[in-house]
């Protein structure tokens, strides 16, 4: 933006200062200061951040990087500072644009006492006194700052060299309300808003009126094949909309054009307008009813698609239809164009042929009324802005389920990354187990907490179903424990072969539509049971061989326990394989072939 007066304005360097994250709020007050008393001709004031509200008194507050919304009075810039520095300028044109949340409380309490209502002064604010600023995702400037830039880069298409603060005001505020973003805000003093600001770089001369230079079929075929063409150059729904209008007055001659867009509750709202500034600022943004619209149309003549109500049949309409009438009583024939007369283009779209919009247009007062052949391409353009409508809309749907799925894929991950640190650190040991699938049980996941506990790898862990790990004599205990919400003690086996008491509790990740997914565990060391000492035996042993553990450690272990059996180790091998036979253990368990074993091994 500071580029941009350097370049338009032709500004010294030193006639530009950047305020970026400043310090102190004093730096900022001071920097306005300086400035203001420098200015002669224009001072411009433009703030870009977040507003903030002091809550004993209501007033506006501008951040700084180091501002607390806990403390805002003695961390944030006070606005009445700004106020009081820009009110002892000398410079003859005062301009504020504050583009924060709230910012229209810079007018005042609510906007019934203006705090800056100074001759020569004009301020803009980019959302009301309650609102808040809008920054989309993905877009590289805040929305008011955005459109603000692109109508000082771009301009206005027109007939007006020089734009001043009220066409950019109403322009932007036609952009923005049409995007469903925060509207806009001005306080002016002393008509400055009537005051050339920049040049306009849209700026193109009038054109001639449709019957004016167009000497042959291909000179208007030439001229709509070249503003349909521009139909499909816009970027989102309000792009195309201007470029409609833009459209009607550039290439095919016609004074004012207005294209009133169809919203979802069925009413119509004035969305773009070329060709007269006056005209825009009276009538953006304003709503006709559904029904007035329909009336207007029924009684209109049908001119191949377009409709055309004479000033004559005209003359006693009241109803609630924006419009801009011209008052001119100069004599004209019955065949001119009378400044009263209305012509309306319907677009309709979809397989449904629905109504989406209505554009009107005018023409110079005293020119011959539009002839078969200037509708003709007036109609062929208005079904290709039809269109261009419905693939801006398009787009705009999926760029908001592009924004929606980025902003779920983002929450998912910081979901997903909040659940892993929760999971990785937690004090106590987690596994994950599967539900459902060919090894029911089997061990998905486990953190640091639990390998620990048992001094085994991950790796290690994941080749086991949870029932692997349990003592025989606490199957039992560990079946009549409910998955979800169960809670139980238990001992579970340790790489060295030495079985450990833990406290258990369970619970259910489900599916909404396929039910239970996972089993969730949490173990953790159960201090009040003696140690529990005794060494698996060889069988054991040979089991967890199976599992691909032949030493019962893997190699993140230092020691090895090599087991030993005697008399007593079978006979308790023997009491815990009875009991697994009553317990009815799933055939998949490692208990079940520990079983089989046994019982072709004579004692």
């Amino acid at each position: 933006m500071a580029n941009f007066f350097r370049e338009k304005w032709r500004l010294p360097s030193d006639h530009c200062t950047i305020i970026s994250d400043p310090a102190l709020p004093r730096d900022v007050s001071r920097a306005i200061g300086k400035a203001s008393r420098e200015a002669k001709e224009t001072l411009l004031v433009y703030y870009a951040g977040h507003g903030l509200i002091e809550p004993r008194t209501g007033k506006l507050h501008l951040a700084i990087e180091s501002s607390d919304p806990g403390s805002v009075h003695d961390s944030s810039v006070p606005y009445d500072w700004i106020r009081y520095e820009v009110e002892g300028s000398a410079a003859l044109r005062r301009i504020v644009v504050l583009d924060c949340c709230y910012s229209a409380r810079a007018f005042g309490a609510q906007s019934t006492a203006p705090a800056l209502e100074l001759d020569g002064t004009y301020l803009l604010a980019a959302a009301a006194e309650t609102a808040v600023a809008l920054s989309p995702p993905g877009e590289p400037l805040t929305a008011f700052t955005g459109e603000w830039m692109s109508i000082l880069q771009e301009g206005i298409p027109g007939d007006e060299q020089l734009l001043t603060l009220d066409s950019i005001f109403t322009r932007l505020r036609t952009h923005l309300v049409t995007r469903e973003r925060p509207e806009p805000q001005r306080l002016c003093r002393n008509q400055l808003g009537q005051i050339a600001f920049v040049r306009n770089a849209a700026y193109s001369p009038k054109p001639d009126a449709p019957h004016k230079n167009r000497d042959s079929e291909a000179e208007w075929s030439h001229a709509t094949d070249q503003a349909i063409a521009d139909l499909y150059s816009g970027r989102s729904l309000t792009d195309t909309l201007q470029v409609i209008a833009d459209g009607i007055v550039k290439s095919l001659g016609y004074k004012l054009a207005v294209v009133n867009l169809v919203r979802p509750d069925g009413n119509l709202v004035v969305a773009s307008l070329a060709g007269s500034t006056k005209a825009e600022a009276a009538l953006a943004g304003r709503v006709g009813s559904r029904l007035s619209w329909e009336r207007r149309l029924s009684m209109a003549e049908d001119w191949g698609g377009l409709r055309f109500i004479p000033h004559s049949g005209g003359a006693q309409i009241d109803d609630d239809v924006p419009e801009w009438l011209s008052q001119d009583t100069r004599k004209r024939t019955k065949d001119d164009w009378h400044p009263q007369d209305r012509l309306y283009a319907p677009i309709h779209a979809g397989l449904r042929n629905e109504l989406i919009a209505i554009i009107s247009v005018d023409m110079a007062s005293g020119r011959p009324r539009p002839d078969l052949l200037a509708r003709e391409y007036l109609r062929r353009y208005a079904y290709h802005a039809g269109i261009a409508i419905s693939n801006a809309r398009l787009r705009s749907n999926m760029q908001r389920a592009l924004i929606r799925i980025d902003r779920e894929q983002q929450a998912l991950r910081a979901s997903e990354e909040s659940f892993r640190q929760a999971f990785e650190f937690a004090p106590s040991g987690i596994s994950i187990a599967e539900v459902r699938g060919d090894t029911p049980g089997r061990l998905l996941r486990v953190n640091d907490a639990f390998c620990r506990l048992l001094g085994r790898s991950q790796t290690a862990l994941r080749r086991y179903q949870f029932e692997d790990l349990v003592h025989p004599d606490d199957f039992e205990t560990l079946l009549q424990t409910p998955l979800q919400g169960g809670r139980a003690e238990l001992r579970l086996l340790q790489c060295d072969g030495n079985y450990i008491w833990v406290s258990l509790r369970r619970s259910v990740v489900a599916d909404a539509n396929d039910g239970p997914q996972f089993v969730l565990t949490h173990v953790q060391e159960n201090e009040l049971h003696e140690p529990a000492t005794e060494l698996v035996n060889r069988g054991e042993a040979s089991r967890l061989g199976e599992l691909g553990e032949p030493n019962a450690c893997d190699a993140n272990t230092n020691h090895m326990t090599q087991s030993t059996e005697n008399s007593d180790t079978k006979n308790q091998t023997r009491g815990r394989t009875q009991r697994l036979m009553n317990n009815s253990m799933p055939p998949k368990s490692w208990a079940n072939r520990l079983l089989q074993r046994r019982r072709s091994t004579p004692p």
